[in-house]
Formats: C-alpha cells, sequence, structure tokens
C-alpha cells in the first residue's frame, strides 16, 4: 500500500473515531439537535407558506387597484412604499440591503466571532425577520415589484439562526454559522418547492465561503462543508415530505425539451440577459446603498417620489409590471401565443429598480425570473421559428443566475419550480454558467475601468 494511501486510511479512520467518540459522549443533545431541526423546519416551512400566500394575495390586490382606481393609487402606493422603508430603515437598519446581503455580512462577521449572536443581531435574528416579514408584505400590497423568495430565505435563516442561539445550552455544539447555511436550504427549497434547489445551493454558497478548514482539520466545533451539508439534507428530507410536489410554482405547458440546434440563440439571449442583469444589479444596489445611509429629514421623500414612479409605470406600461412576477411568468408559460412585448419588459426592469433603491423589503429572485422570461419573450418575437416557450426558459435561468449567485441551483431551481424534465437540466446549467461568468468578467473589466479612469493623481 503506497503512503498517500495510508494516509488516507488514517486520515479516515481518525475521523470516523472523532465522530464515534463525538455520538457516544452526546447522545442526548444530539436527539435534541435531531428534535431541533425537525421542529424548526416544520414552523419555518409553515410561516413561509403563510408569508408566500399572503404576499401573492396582496400582489393580486394591488394590481386590482390599480385597474379600478388608478388616481388612488397614486395616493397609496407612496405611502406604503414610505411605511416599508421606514420600518427596515429604523428597526432593520444595514447599510448594505435588506435581503439576502444581510446573510452575507453576518457569515463574514461571524468568521471573526464565530458564537456572537449579538455581534450579527443588525444583519439576522427574530427582529429582522418580523421586519422583512411585514416590510414586503406592505411594499407588494403598494405596488412594489419585488419578490418574495428572498425575504423567504431569509425567515428561514433568522428563524434557524436566533432559535439556535436560545436554545444552544439543549443542541450539539454546532458552531452558529452552520444554521445559516441549513436556513438557506430551507428557506428556497419551501419558496420554489424545490428541495433538490435547496441542497445545490447551500453547497454553492459553501464554495462561495470557502475560507474554513479542511476535512483533515475536521471538528464538530469548527466550520466544515459536511456537517451544514448533513443539517440542510436532514431539513430538506423534512421539508420534502411536508410539499406538495405535484403543484409546480410556475405552470409549464406545451413544452418538451430544447433543442442543441438553437444553441445560437439561447447563447445571444443569454448574453443578452446577462448584461441587462448586471446593469440592474450595477445600479439598484449602488443607489440603494446611497439612499439608505441618508440620515437628512428629506430621505422620507425618497421613498415617496419613487412611489409615485412606480405607480405611474404600472398605469402606463401595464399592471404585471409590479409585484413578485409570477402571475405574468406563469400567463406567459401557459399561453399558447406570445402575450407580452417590449413594453412591459421595459415597464418590469423599472418598476424592480426603483421599488428596491427605495428601500423597501424584498429581493430581485422572482423578478430577475420575470424579467428573463419577458426578454425571451421579446426575443421570440422576432424569431418566430424557435419554440417561444425554450426562449422564454432560457431567458428566465440566463437572467436569475448573477442575481441568485448560484449557477447551478439556478438552472436547477427552474427544473423543480416548472416540473420539466430533468434532462433538460443540462443545457439550462450550461446557460447559467455562461450567464454568471459573463457577469465576473464584466463586473473584472469595469473595476480594472474605473481605477484607470479615477485613479489618484499628484501634483
Amino acid at each position: 500500500m503506497s503512503i498517500a494511501k495510508k494516509d488516507l486510511k488514517w486520515t479516515l479512520d481518525s475521523e470516523f473515531t472523532k465522530i464515534s467518540n463525538f455520538i457516544s459522549k452526546n447522545y442526548l443533545k444530539i436527539f435534541f439537535t435531531s428534535f431541533f431541526i425537525v421542529a424548526i423546519t416544520l414552523a419555518s416551512t409553515l410561516v413561509i407558506i403563510f408569508y408566500c400566500n399572503i404576499f401573492y394575495d396582496f400582489g393580486n390586490f394591488a394590481k386590482d387597484r390599480i385597474l379600478k382606481f388608478p388616481n388612488l393609487a397614486f395616493f397609496i402606493t407612496p405611502c406604503f412604499f414610505w411605511l416599508s422603508a421606514f420600518l427596515c430603515k429604523k428597526y432593520a437598519f444595514n447599510p448594505y440591503g435588506s435581503g439576502l446581503d444581510n446573510t452575507f455580512f453576518a457569515i463574514k462577521k461571524l468568521q471573526k466571532y464565530p458564537n456572537s449572536y449579538l455581534k450579527v443581531t443588525n444583519f439576522i435574528g427574530f427582529r429582522i425577520a418580523i421586519v422583512i416579514f411585514f416590510s414586503s408584505l406592505i411594499s407588494t400590497y403598494g405596488g412594489g415589484a419585488l419578490g418574495s423568495e428572498a425575504p423567504s430565505i431569509l425567515i428561514a435563516v433568522c428563524i434557524f439562526f436566533a432559535s439556535a442561539h436560545y436554545l444552544k445550552n439543549y443542541l450539539s455544539d454546532i458552531v452558529l454559522k452552520n444554521w445559516i447555511f441549513v436556513g438557506y436550504a430551507v428557506g428556497i427549497a419551501v419558496a420554489f418547492k424545490a428541495p433538490l434547489t435547496g441542497l445545490i445551493y447551500v453547497t454553492e454558497k459553501l464554495i462561495r465561503n470557502s475560507s474554513q478548514s479542511s476535512f483533515k482539520n475536521f471538528s464538530f466545533n469548527n466550520f466544515n462543508f459536511i456537517l451544514p451539508i448533513s443539517l440542510s439534507a436532514f431539513a430538506l428530507i423534512i421539508v420534502n415530505f411536508l410539499l406538495n410536489e405535484t403543484c409546480a410554482i410556475y405552470f409549464l405547458k406545451n413544452f418538451k425539451s430544447f433543442s442543441f440546434y438553437d444553441f445560437r440563440h439561447y447563447l445571444t439571449l443569454t448574453l443578452i440577459c446577462s448584461l441587462m442583469a448586471y446593469i440592474m444589479l450595477t445600479i439598484a444596489r449602488f443607489f440603494y446603498i446611497n439612499f439608505i445611509k441618508i440620515d437628512k429629514w428629506f430621505w422620507h421623500l425618497i421613498p415617496i417620489l419613487f412611489g409615485l414612479i412606480v405607480t405611474f409605470i404600472a398605469s402606463y406600461f401595464g399592471i404585471f409590471s409590479i409585484g413578485g412576477g409570477i402571475r405574468s411568468v406563469n400567463e406567459a408559460l401557459t399561453s399558447d401565443k406570445i402575450i407580452y412585448n417590449f413594453n412591459e419588459l421595459i415597464g418590469r426592469y423599472f418598476s424592480t429598480i426603483f421599488t428596491y433603491i427605495s428601500g423597501n423589503a424584498g429581493g430581485l429572485v422572482a423578478p430577475s425570473i420575470a424579467l428573463g422570461n419577458l426578454v425571451g419573450s421579446v426575443y421570440a418575437e422576432f424569431n418566430s421559428n424557435i419554440d417561444s416557450k425554450a426562449l422564454m426558459l432560457i431567458g428566465m435561468v440566463a437572467f436569475l443566475s448573477p442575481t441568485l449567485g448560484a449557477p447551478m441551483a439556478s438552472a436547477m431551481v427552474i427544473v423543480e419550480s416548472t416540473k420539466m424534465a430533468f434532462s433538460n437540466f443540462l443545457i439550462l446549467a450550461i446557460i447559467s454558467l455562461i450567464s454568471f461568468f459573463t457577469v465576473f468578467i464584466v463586473q473584472k473589466l469595469s473595476s480594472k475601468i474605473r481605477a484607470k479612469l479615477f485613479r489618484p493623481t499628484t501634483n
């Protein structure tokens, strides 16, 4: 046996011995930890389902209001935008975002303070979950154009993280940061009814936050890949039993598979979507960060002004410019003809940006899917010989990938949420990777250009 094989065998034996010793000494805490995962997964699932149902209904109420009482909407929407933004600024202030960015900065903080709950209470916790819950619903009822999926993920993260902190004396000695990733998995799985996506999403998040210890230094007291993935898988098994797998989020009609003969069109559409996503993300995050930091009295005018703008957009470009976008995507995917055009695309694009930078809670995940669907619809109008449903689905993945920051999860979430054949995953994964790395390259190039243009000079 070679030295390398002996070292590997010794390492594996050592790790299994550590695990066995850990279980024998902590079997009671392991039992409570298992019960904790079951209970918190059940609670998180029910809360997210309840939240998503209200969110969807509120979005429809806002659309009906604009149709039936357009003049009243110019008063109601700015007021609700202000209230939604005020809740975030007052009770969940974070100058870098009120969505998934919270978890990113919480993880960074926990790398330095592994078990310090107080260090990250401005990013995640019960208070943040409550604020995000109500703020996003208020924004949607007012006529906002953000989605429920990012808040769903953040709510699940907050519930798992805060519960683990307050019950830490009864649980196994697991670093708090691990529970953030379990919340990631449960949140996206429930929001999209996509358990496998949850596991892939956690894995990609772990890879992107890979400044952790190696397998050789494995310990239940230190962060590693094995533990959060195992905990997430356990929670997702429970989620899988709780969800109604026969019901899709997006209803897909008259579509079988993609054609590799049309790949050049798929590639063109992917590049268009990735560049549009990059521009949207850059503008939205830049202005959000600068507006939310304003501490003068005139800050209150910002959400009011953007509320008026979004109302005008919905009145001029159509009611499907607002809301999370699930309804518009479903109507497009089930129709036998192309029902949306360039007007809906422009309306949705700008209403999403203005809602986000107003400071309202909400995410860009579902709106990105809706925007990709609209880009695919517009592209199909100029290429009538190509399956329009295929172009819509390609657009959905291509726009989502840079927004979610997880290319494999972006491809899988479309497969699971539409209940399409799994054989389509390969081409969606290729499209998602192309879109993700296109935006990555553009970001690198733009940062270098800015560095050269604004290089400090000396006299």
